[in-house]
């Protein structure tokens, strides 16, 4: 894959992974994981066998699917606009979207020679989805906020260990791992439900 492909798929990376941070729509949230489970297997095929990294898009679109459908179910009110929820508390994660960015990219240079086989765009990308998880984690008490930064995580940290190793066991378990977080946030946001609306 030429670099100028592989910047391309990193820039609308970062698209998603910041769009899923400081988007209110679950709609849209879902919507991006999907797309960000694309980009995922995109930067996975640089360096595993084709038919071995289709598992990760297909355990990363059933995870979205998971979740998509659990909530669509669900009686609940949400907003129609992508932004509609809180400006401010928009502003403040978007800028903490960027220094988690300008972090990442600062140790780029460190990374790539932990990773010898990785490109720098696999290693940002891997990086960054890494550091926007983290921040979903910390910001968020929704369990749909926090079982996706899990999700985004867990991705940042296969296109990493794509670099380093192909092996169909590993492979397996995380593909299991992204179902079931899936599940266990479908749980989470029936039981929440429950609670709320008996």
């Amino acid at each position: 894959m030429s670099d100028l492909l592989q910047s391309l798929l990193l820039a609308l990376l970062f698209f998603c992974g910041t769009g899923i941070l400081i988007g209110s729509s679950r709609r849209w949230m879902t919507g991006l994981l999907a797309l960000q489970y694309v980009e995922v297997f995109l930067f996975v095929s640089i360096s595993w066998p084709l038919e071995i990294a289709v598992v990760k898009l297909v355990a990363g679109w059933m995870a979205s699917a998971v979740l998509f459908l659990t909530y669509q179910n669900m009686i609940e009110a949400e907003p129609e606009s992508w932004f509609a929820a809180n400006p401010p508390g928009t502003a403040f994660k978007g800028f903490a979207a960027l220094l988690v960015g300008l972090s990442v990219y600062s140790l780029v240079p460190l990374a790539l020679r932990w990773f010898l086989g990785a490109t720098s765009q696999q290693v940002l990308g891997g990086l960054w989805l890494l550091g926007l998880g983290l921040l979903q984690l910390v910001l968020s008490r929704d369990s749909l906020r926090i079982i996706i930064g899990l999700l985004t995580v867990l991705s940042g940290f296969e296109i990493l260990y794509a670099t380093l190793e192909a092996s169909v066991l590993m492979t397996g378990l995380l593909a299991i791992l992204n179902i079931g977080f899936a599940f266990l946030g479908a749980y989470l946001l029936i039981a929440s439900n429950l609670e709320e609306n008996p």
